[in-house]
């Protein structure tokens, strides 16, 4: 690994959170998460030295990479010069129109992960297999009533399912990062139940996170509280489904 960084002249730079993971076996079962086809199209973000591409590349039948930093042009010109479906875009990945894709495998920027997240789940794939800082994905992964139960693990629940893979060392990346790491797995699906507004949802579940330990009763206003079974209303906010989120959200919305 030191002697691919020395032959690029790369420098990991800490203000864009470059900590690359170097751990093969790691790679390895990362990739194999993605259950990846031969015919398949796979997204890459922040693809950096190009060691999940290259792993990437031997499976999938066009890897398509993301990439903002140029100094990893000489490392994936490389690949490109050795496999014939690798495209690279050079653009920041939250600025940049994804295309179509089957599946996506990354090690996130993890300064942006959770937008990155939210826009991925904007387009139709198959699968997604991350790596993310381990709060993030616990509370992606955090079921009614656990600790780490949020609106984040809500939104996305939505419209995907979760799963946690594994924990990664802090070992397995160079230089060692600072927050550990986790793998998880995102299958997207069709809204597991509707909301009359994505953005009015998002504001509804960030209203009642704030206050977690409340009653739902407490927080709603009484007009909207009026088309809500006795069991919603006295609940507390972080022991509610997703889906009794989506009725507190309709209840909002129509009273206004």
């Amino acid at each position: 690994m030191q002697s691919l960084l020395t032959h690029y002249s790369i420098r990991p730079k800490k203000n864009r959170g470059q900590n690359f993971l170097t751990d093969t076996a790691v790679l390895r079962r990362e990739v194999a998460c993605a259950d990846i086809a031969a015919s398949d199209t796979v997204l890459e973000i922040g693809a950096g030295i190009g060691n999940l591409t290259q792993l990437l590349l031997e499976r999938a039948g066009q890897v398509v990479a993301v990439e903002q930093d140029r100094q990893f042009t000489p490392c994936l010109k490389e690949l490109q010069r050795r496999y014939g479906h690798l495209k690279v875009i050079w653009r920041d990945a939250l600025a940049v129109d994804f295309p179509p894709f089957d599946k996506a495998v990354a090690n996130l920027p993890y300064q942006v992960a959770l937008p990155i997240v939210f826009k991925l789940l904007n387009q139709r794939f198959g699968r997604a297999v991350l790596m993310l800082p381990k709060r993030l994905a616990q509370r992606l992964c955090a079921t009614v009533g656990q600790p780490g139960y949020s609106r984040i693990g809500v939104t996305v629940g939505r419209l995907a399912q979760v799963e946690w893979i594994e924990q990664v060392d802090k070992d397995a990346f160079f230089p060692r990062p600072e927050v550990e790491s986790a793998l998880v797995l995102i299958k997207r699906t069709k809204p597991k139940f509707a909301v009359p507004s994505d953005d009015f949802f998002r504001q509804v579940l960030e209203s009642l996170f704030a206050r977690r330990q409340a009653r739902v009763q407490q927080i709603v206003p009484a007009a909207a509280l009026a088309s809500l079974s006795k069991k919603i209303k006295n609940k507390p906010v972080y022991t509610v489904t997703p889906r009794e989120f989506g009725e507190i959200t309709r209840a909002l919305w129509d009273r206004n």
